[in-house]
């Protein structure tokens, strides 16, 4: 079925070619403009659309501004349409609503470009809008208590891999909040996102957690209560006890690959390994999965019901090697009770 979409954006150039862009592809019924947040929400009050393309420097009223409208008065999904030097304002937009965000380029639309576009665009059309955290009561099991160093769980599980896309900057953020008292492993984060954005959004976690957070460094060993973000633009490999940086081929289609991280992770740490894979279009991480299975590990997928994208769980399922498939509400407390499971030796 056709959409209607809505393009929000100051620049009437951007928005001819979007338009252009879009017409190409043949699913859209109606393209609607508005040059601002303002004769946005008059644009969406008056054409109701299905997903919408967003700027968020603009005068008058600004994309963040907009973006709170309408997750609380007609919630549908968001790609934000970024200008370079506004990387931190892309998270804070995505923890406001928005699904997904790609950077505009420099100069005009390429055909590189257009395909990349697409192919983002169409995990957004079809991306649901969970019910924001704030809304509901979280469990008990996710009240974070600083513990002391000697109060923090022991288990056979020496590292924690988790793996997303679509969706998945406010999903990791969400599970590493719940588990942060509780985790005393190192934390491997693969987010597919683009280079200069895995550096931003490590800042940002490091900022928000009481963990320590920062980007994966090739030659760097791992240690314990760090988080390390996979970099964009490259893969993040784990051999001889430290991470590598690996720089992926043409045709490679998800960098970071969640999957060459998870099974050299494996191929170091075995059944001491513990995953999970998150929001996400497309199928990373079912390679992975079958690694971990076969290792002895255990292996988490997040449930549709709570994804924004329901790819790559739905694709790790699918091999019948996940172990527990659970709503984010509960994954980060699912995480604490197998940190506090010891197996006898």
């Amino acid at each position: 079925m056709l959409m209607n979409i809505l393009l929000i954006d100051d620049s009437e150039l951007i928005l001819s070619e979007l338009s252009l862009l879009l017409n190409q592809t043949g699913k859209f019924s109606r393209i609607f403009k508005a040059h601002d947040g303002e004769e946005g929400i008059r644009q969406t009050m008056l054409n109701k659309p299905d997903v919408i393309i967003l700027d968020l420097q603009m005068p008058r009223m600004d994309g963040f501004t907009f973006l709170r409208w309408l997750m609380a008065n007609h919630p549908v999904p968001v790609m934000v349409f970024s200008s370079a030097g506004t990387d931190e304002n892309i998270f804070k937009a995505m923890e406001i609503g928005a699904v997904d965000f790609i950077q505009k380029p420099e100069n005009y639309i390429t055909g590189a470009f257009a395909n990349h576009f697409n192919e983002k665009l169409s995990a957004v059309m079809h991306a649901s809008i969970p019910l924001k955290t704030g809304s509901v009561a979280r469990p008990q099991a996710h009240k974070s208590v600083k513990l002391s160093h000697s109060e923090v769980p022991r288990s056979n599980f020496e590292i924690l891999v988790i793996g997303a896309s679509t969706g998945g900057p406010t999903a990791i953020q969400r599970v590493l909040e719940d588990i942060q008292s509780y985790v005393d492993i190192p934390v491997v984060v693969c987010q597919h996102m683009p280079r200069n954005f895995t550096g931003v959004f490590a800042n940002r976690l490091n900022m928000l957690l009481d963990l320590n957070v920062k980007e994966a460094e090739d030659g760097e060993c791992p240690q314990k209560q760090t988080v390390y973000v996979a970099p964009g633009d490259m893969h993040l490999e784990f051999h001889d006890n430290a991470f590598r940086l690996v720089q992926p081929h043409l045709n490679d289609r998800y960098i970071p690959s969640v999957d060459r991280l998870i099974e050299t992770v494996v191929a170091s740490y075995g059944k001491n390994t513990l995953a999970a894979i998150l929001t996400g279009m497309g199928t990373d991480g079912s390679a992975g999965a079958c690694a971990v299975h076969e290792a002895g590990g255990t292996l988490l997928a997040e449930s549709q019901d709570s994804c924004v994208v329901y790819g790559m769980p739905k694709a790790a399922v699918s091999t019948g090697f996940v172990d527990h498939v659970l709503s984010l509400d509960v994954m980060g407390g699912e995480i604490v009770s197998l940190l506090r499971q010891i197996e006898p030796e």
